[in-house]
């Protein structure tokens, strides 16, 4: 009984601990909402986070249910990170729905992707969101800016 006890206080503390981090890290981080007002059939966009040349996270988004925006959201180990922080961001096509092209593409099946553009230097401080809409350049690339209600 004792051993019973014990295992339970354990994975109760493990489970608290996870709770803790969890909720540290959300704070240190920052979240992007992104609007597509590009024109383009976006399946999912994907955001590769560099920090220092190297890959820190990787997100693929589609938007939830009742939203009509793609988030990324990170939430960086070292605070450091987020002075050298570089955001490439690509979208993928498929036949697919969102949500399944997402697996796909995580799963290393073949899904049409794109790149569209490099945030670097973006400036972004944790616990903030930024509300950004992706928008046609008028030399055919495309760029973020900010959102009426950001």
């Amino acid at each position: 009984m004792k051993r019973v006890l014990s295992m339970v206080l354990c994975t109760a503390c493990l489970l608290l601990c996870a709770c803790a981090f969890a909720e540290k890290t959300a704070g240190d981080g920052f979240l992007l909402k992104v609007w597509d007002e590009s024109g383009l059939e976006i399946s999912y966009l994907k955001f590769e986070i560099y920090a220092g040349g190297q890959l820190r996270s990787l997100v693929m988004s589609c938007p939830n249910e009742g939203e009509d925006f793609y988030r990324c959201e990170y939430a960086p180990l070292d605070p450091e990170e987020q002075k050298d922080l570089r955001i490439v961001c690509s979208y993928g096509v498929s036949d697919l729905p969102p949500d399944e092209a997402i697996l796909a593409a995580y799963s290393g099946k073949s899904v049409e992707e794109y790149p569209l553009l490099t945030m670097e230097d973006g400036g972004f401080e944790a616990g903030q969101v930024y509300e950004l809409r992706l928008v046609p350049g008028e030399d055919g690339s495309w760029r973020l800016e900010p959102a009426e209600n950001g």
